[in-house]
């Protein structure tokens, strides 16, 4: 059982989207003076947009471009890497890159801790949890 309701993982994974969403488009802005932080804003903001948009629907084929969206392990690391492409700016923009840093952290301890359970968003619709569950058991030959 799960001691974290999912309503905090979405309200956090939609704070914490939004503005690196808008830490994105700011950086934009700095393509007069560095032009390296523009590229890495733009993966950022795909990145960002991404983890937003999940939180309101999900997409049929999404699991087989972007799988690592629907795990503590793989939104963890997603959020540290997006923490590190918006690292240039004010402060604002860095105590908001830190807390990402640190949410992503979070989430990257919670895919090893057995007490904390995945969202149902984090799930992809149509496939099996558990190891070794095949649909097609009847056509088995042995040769």
């Amino acid at each position: 059982m799960s001691a974290l309701p999912a309503t905090a993982f979405k309200f956090g994974n939609i704070l914490l989207g939004s503005t690196s969403t808008l830490a994105a488009l700011s950086q934009l802005s700095y393509i007069s003076s560095n032009f390296v932080a523009v590229p890495l804003a733009l993966y950022a903001l795909v990145l960002s947009i991404g983890t937003v948009y999940l939180e309101f629907k999900i997409p049929s084929n999404i699991f087989n471009f972007a799988s690592f969206y629907f795990s503590f392990l793989g939104r963890g690391l997603t959020y540290i890497l997006i923490s590190i492409l918006l690292s240039f700016g004010g402060a604002l923009k860095k105590i908001n890159m830190l807390l990402l840093f640190f949410y992503g952290l979070a989430h990257v301890a919670f895919q090893f801790t057995p007490f904390v359970e995945e969202p149902n968003n984090y799930r992809s619709a149509g496939s099996s949890i558990s190891i070794g569950d095949d649909d097609n058991d009847d056509n088995d030959e042995v040769i």
